[in-house]
């Protein structure tokens, strides 16, 4: 990864500059909202045909008082949710990190314009650093691996593992096993799945992480420098009001 670069200097801004970054500007926050539309959308479909496949399934139940009719539509709408959570949480995965990438990209941007005008720095509140930390910072997440949890991927996932883990203990009571050994094999599968789905979604999160330049970061002396400046302000803003 790369780290802070000085070879970096501001080139000189024309109209025609300007008028280009400002597109790109705008091209990036559009396509942050595209994205987050487009994750919500697919979430919302998914769990709505989450819902649908269980109240159809509540039906089949009463109906066949739990019987043959049950299980064979179980194990076959079952399979399909959990198909359809997969090929969904693949997707939000793919549209999370454009959505992250869009982020560093209007990150940089802010950079830029604060090398041309430094004393506009106390008023912009989001950072111009496009590390990790500052960048999740926006949307105050968490840089650390509990932010797979937190996210629409982790929810699909989850979803998805307690399909999984239904599934399984279904399967096994096809073959007429006590209630506690289907429910056990469940409890486990939907344990396996749900660590698969947040390892991987971890694993891609960092070699996304590690394609993508860092160009800007907040070095350990610069951020010395902003707390120092932090507490300088609040020492006269306290004598200010005594």
């Amino acid at each position: 990864m790369q780290q802070h670069n000085n070879e970096y200097f501001p080139v000189e801004l024309s109209s025609h500059l300007v008028s280009i970054i400002t597109t790109e500007h705008y091209t990036l926050q559009t396509g942050r909202s595209m994205t987050i539309s487009e994750a919500n959308g697919r979430a919302s479909l998914f769990v709505g045909a989450v819902s649908s496949g269980l109240i159809a399934l509540t039906f089949v139940g009463q109906i066949s008082h739990l019987g043959t009719a049950f299980f064979v539509f179980s194990l076959v709408v079952i399979p399909t949710l959990v198909f359809m959570g997969l090929i969904t949480f693949a997707r939000v995965m793919q549209s999370g990190g454009t959505d992250y990438l869009y982020a560093r990209g209007i990150n940089r941007l802010r950079h830029l314009y604060l090398e041309y005008a430094p004393q506009l720095r106390p008023y912009l509140l989001l950072s111009a650093h496009d590390d990790r930390e500052a960048t999740m910072s926006l949307e105050e997440m968490s840089p650390s691996w509990v932010q797979v949890f937190f996210n629409v991927a982790g929810m699909i996932a989850m979803i998805t593992s307690v399909l999984i883990g239904s599934f399984v203990g279904l399967l096994l009571a096809v073959f007429n096993l006590p209630v506690w050994v289907c429910t056990s094999v469940g409890v486990v599968a939907f344990l396996v799945s749900m660590s698969i789905h947040q390892r991987y979604q971890w694993v891609q999160w960092m070699r996304l992480e590690r394609n993508l330049p860092l160009l800007f970061s907040i070095l350990p002396a610069e951020e010395k420098t902003r707390e120092e400046g932090s507490v300088a302000g609040t020492k006269r803003e306290d004598s200010t009001l005594s």
